[in-house]
């Protein structure tokens, strides 16, 4: 039975609690690059100020060195830099790199401060997506560690999605697969965060202490009021009524559990 939480948790304001932040020494020892993966459509980046404070949060709990200030300077440097369209295609306008549509974008920040930047098209995406879930589909233990800190950072670390991520490889037709805890509850896909609907037609998703990433879209939905957090178990997932999948790069999605 899902029970909603009275204060929704961020993980993306500033003025909000720390992020938790892993042992400094493994930090250090393996110093993973932080990722944003950003939507560029029409000149602009989607939820920009979510990705930013996210991005800023999680370097402060890390200890990797990042101005706010000069973030904000590099990345306007880097996307005046990007090829403009190419007037001679054909089709709708263009976004960088003479790009039809909307563009992929990843950000990188490695330990030392380093930023990067690539560019790639982003296809559409067919709704409904198919998700499944990850206990029922992997050889491999598929429960996540509600108290692992890593979980709450966007990083090239993550070994406890690396089956999941090989398996959708090898299966192209399912958009996600979907995790739970030790306890049972509900947290998120290797790719997206879930919601549920409930039996009065509220759409709940689970809190940050089940286990999982501050998502920016889901940051955004709960803001607007679209969802609610509440603390979600899998059967409440399988005997949901209707799902969805967010994330920053695709949006809120329709989903059908396989």
């Amino acid at each position: 039975m899902p029970v909603e939480s009275p204060r929704p948790e961020s993980g993306l304001s500033a003025s909000g609690p720390a992020l938790p932040a892993p042992p400094a020494a493994e930090v250090r020892r393996l110093a993973p690059d932080l990722i944003e993966t950003l939507r560029l459509e029409q000149g602009r980046i989607a939820l920009w100020p979510g990705h930013r404070a996210r991005l800023l949060a999680s370097a402060r709990a890390l200890g990797y060195p990042l101005d706010a200030a000069a973030l904000d300077g590099w990345l306007s440097a880097q996307l005046r830099s990007l090829p403009a369209p190419d007037p001679a295609m054909d089709g709708p306008a263009t976004d960088a790199a003479g790009m039809r549509g909307p563009c992929r974008l990843r950000l990188l920040l490695a330990a030392d401060g380093a930023l990067t930047l690539d560019c790639a098209p982003l296809p559409p995406t067919a709704e409904p997506v198919r998700i499944a879930l990850a206990a029922d589909v992997l050889k491999t233990p598929a429960v996540l560690d509600a108290d692992d800190p890593w979980l709450r950072h966007k990083t090239t670390h993550r070994p406890v999605y690396a089956a999941a991520q090989r398996w959708l490889s090898e299966h192209p037709d399912h958009f996600d697969l979907i995790f739970g805890n030790a306890a049972g509850g509900l947290c998120e896909g290797s790719r997206s965060t879930i919601y549920v609907r409930d039996a009065d037609g509220a759409w709940l998703t689970p809190p940050l202490s089940n286990g999982l990433l501050p998502g920016v879209r889901r940051q955004a939905l709960l803001d607007e009021g679209v969802v609610r957090e509440a603390r979600l178990s899998l059967d409440d997932l399988r005997q949901a009524p209707a799902l969805r999948v967010s994330n920053a790069l695709r949006g809120w999605m329709s989903a059908d559990m396989t």
